[in-house]
Formats: C-alpha cells, structure tokens, sequence
C-alpha cells in the first residue's frame, strides 16, 4: 500500500469514492457532502477535485493497480477556517489541512485512512509544519473516530 499525487486520470475514481461516502453518509442520516440547496453537487464535485490536482494537494492510497482511498492535504491559511464557532484551535501557527478522506466502501475499518493520515502527518513534518487541522460533521461518527485514535 502507497500514496501516490493524484492526477486528472484519477478524477472518475475519486468521484466514485466521493459518491459511494456520500450514499453511505445519507444512509447514516448525514448530511455532510449531500446536494447543494439548488440539488447540484456543488458541495463537493469533479471541479473541487480537478483543483486540488492541479495545485498538487491530491492524493491516492493504492495498492498495486487499486484505489483504496483518497484525500486532500493543504498548506497554508485555508478560508474554511477564518470563522470559528463553538471552540478554537490550539496554536494560530503554519498548518496543513486535510479534506475529502474516502475509502472504497469494501475497506472500512481496515487502516486505509489511518495509513493516509500518517502519511500526511510525516508530509508536515517534512514541511516543518506542527499542526494538521480537519473537521467533519457532528454526526460523521466513522471520521469522528479515525480522528481520534490518529
């Protein structure tokens, strides 16, 4: 199992990972990366992933020739973050942030985002940066739970 940079080849599976999250997250009752309020995909969709490419912040957990997983890492100040309610973070410092972590569904609980996570925490370090954020939805216990054992 390796980390690889994503590459626009890679779009139609990592929207694949997306909308199979998406189906399960809706099964759980979350709301998190469901339709936009006009019913687009604007939340999150093939765009927001081309992006991510292009800037390099895209990554893939693969073994051999399978997609197990992806996610997005990003350094530097991030807008999602300028507002916060309800909490704080620990240090105002240099920070990378981690977004859109999926898995192929018939993976869970078999350490992909856990690798993915560690990978991205030696990637900081390399950077010299201290502090990783991420958030998830209140009810996104799967998440919830990798965040806190990593």
């Amino acid at each position: 199992m390796k980390i690889i940079i994503s590459t626009k080849e890679h779009v139609p599976l990592i929207m694949k990972l997306i909308d199979n999250a998406r189906v399960v997250m809706k099964e759980m009752g979350i709301d998190q990366w469901q339709n936009a309020p006009d019913g687009s995909n604007a939340v999150l969709n093939e765009s927001i992933i081309l992006d991510d490419i292009k800037n390099g912040n895209s990554y893939l957990v693969v073994d051999g020739d399978k997609i197990l997983g992806h996610g997005t890492l990003v350094f530097g100040d991030d807008s999602t973050y300028e507002i916060i309610t309800n909490g704080s973070w620990q240090s105002n410092e240099p920070y990378g942030t981690i977004h859109r972590v999926a898995t192929e569904k018939n993976t869970k609980q078999k350490g992909i985002a856990s690798h993915l996570l560690s990978v991205f925490e030696e990637i900081a370090v390399l950077k010299k940066v201290n502090y990783l954020r991420i958030d998830t939805h209140k009810d996104n216990t799967p998440m919830l739970n990798l965040v806190s054992k990593n």
